[in-house]
């Protein structure tokens, strides 16, 4: 396990972040399992978690976005002085590329939950269902997509603008394997193209998201998600 030591003047950030206010510096709320790791990287005054640390990290990318997100944000979230945190993770954009990374691996995740349904349409409804899931959590850190949210950024940055396509990509492969696969089972109709439909799932997501916000009825976010899937339905 890699573990990251505090520089000169840092040993006791935490407990003065814990016992003054910074007004705009104040780490947001963050889902439970963020602020778990936030409480145990404030806890240890003389050196934390790195695995820990990148979680903060992306959980903040992902809440206020890549111009959202300012340098003193991320060291009060994590207790570092700026220089400590470039030598630990490198500039704001390695740190958002790391970012990018540490979310696209839990489509591995996906994959395996998705692997265990009975058939493909089964397993597209059990992903479209946590999409509504998570669209309905109140932590920004839960409820955005760091790949929708930085793409709509319009992020000019080359190694970031790829990676944000590399992103959406993957996730657009997800779905195309799960329809084939439904495709493969009679789950799934055989008159439509799976790319074309997976770029619709794509769609669909994207605008479960805002429609989450607007109106946020799990009733009418799920009759959107049964609406999608019967276009797939076989005859």
């Amino acid at each position: 396990m890699q573990h990251l030591t505090f520089g000169p003047g840092e040993r006791n950030r935490g407990d003065q972040l814990a016992g003054r206010d910074h007004g705009t510096l104040r780490a947001p709320p963050l889902d439970r399992l963020v602020k778990k790791g936030y409480r145990r990287l404030m806890n240890r005054p003389r050196q934390f978690d790195a695995q820990e640390a990148r979680a903060v990290l992306t959980a903040m990318f992902t809440a206020h976005g890549y111009g959202g997100t300012s340098l003193a944000m991320l060291t009060n979230a994590i207790g570092l002085g700026k220089q400590s945190l470039y030598n630990a993770f490198g500039d704001k954009q390695a740190l958002y590329l790391q970012a990018l990374d540490a979310t696209a691996a839990r489509q591995a995740f996906a994959r395996a939950q998705a692997a265990q349904a009975p058939d493909g349409r089964a397993a597209l409804a059990g992903l479209l269902s946590d999409f509504v899931a998570r669209c309905q959590h109140p932590d920004p850190a839960v409820n955005n997509c760091i790949f929708s949210a930085g793409l709509l950024e319009g992020i000019e940055e080359p190694a970031i603008a790829e990676r944000l396509r590399q992103g959406w990509q993957g996730m657009k492969e997800l779905f195309q394997e799960l329809i084939t696969r439904g495709q493969a089972d009679g789950s799934i109709r055989q008159n439509v193209d799976p790319e074309t439909a997976a770029r619709l799932m794509m769609v669909v997501i994207s605008g479960l998201r805002v429609t989450g916000r607007a109106i946020p009825d799990k009733r009418d976010l799920d009759a959107v998600v049964h609406l999608a899937l019967g276009v797939l339905d076989p005859p």
